[in-house]
């Protein structure tokens, strides 16, 4: 990951959309301390956006809950291919603490995973990148987003 002295800094706007599937919303508020001061994330040109057809980058956030699969897997298959998804910390990435209860359907897995997940994305659909953490620090995020943005 680049470090914030080797990062050549372009005009980049790339607008992020948060999709909470459900957890312990600890990657949530490191999400938005990227945008506080010590880190002031828009200086690089992100925003966050309340709309996913603006979206540039989804960010999949939680161990993915029975009341939100469909209605998440629903928004996903509407969304472009373009779309880059994210999972964001280890709650999305392998369902964290909260895996083996009765109310947790996820992780997301791509579509063509052999993975027992009823949070399947929809075809086409694939996960770009996986920022590891319980929860992943602010820098590590922005430091993923700027991977992301350079390929």
């Amino acid at each position: 990951m680049p470090s914030r002295g080797s990062f050549k800094l372009k005009k980049l706007s790339v607008a992020l959309f948060p999709l909470n599937l459900g957890g312990s919303n600890a990657a949530r508020l490191e999400l938005e301390a990227i945008f506080t001061p010590p880190y002031n994330a828009a200086r690089y040109g992100f925003s966050l956006t309340s709309s996913p057809a603006q979206a540039d980058i989804v960010l999949i956030i939680g161990s993915g809950t029975a009341k939100i699969a469909e209605h998440a897997l629903r928004l996903l298959a509407t969304m472009p291919d373009e779309v880059k998804l994210v999972l964001l910390g280890s709650e999305a990435i392998s369902g964290g603490a909260y895996r083996r209860t009765y109310g947790v359907v996820g992780p997301v897995v791509n579509s063509d995973s052999n993975s027992k997940s009823e949070l399947k994305l929809p075809v086409g659909k694939r996960i770009t990148a996986y920022i590891a953490g319980s929860p992943p620090d602010p820098q590590s995020i922005i430091d993923a987003i700027l991977k992301i943005c350079e390929n």
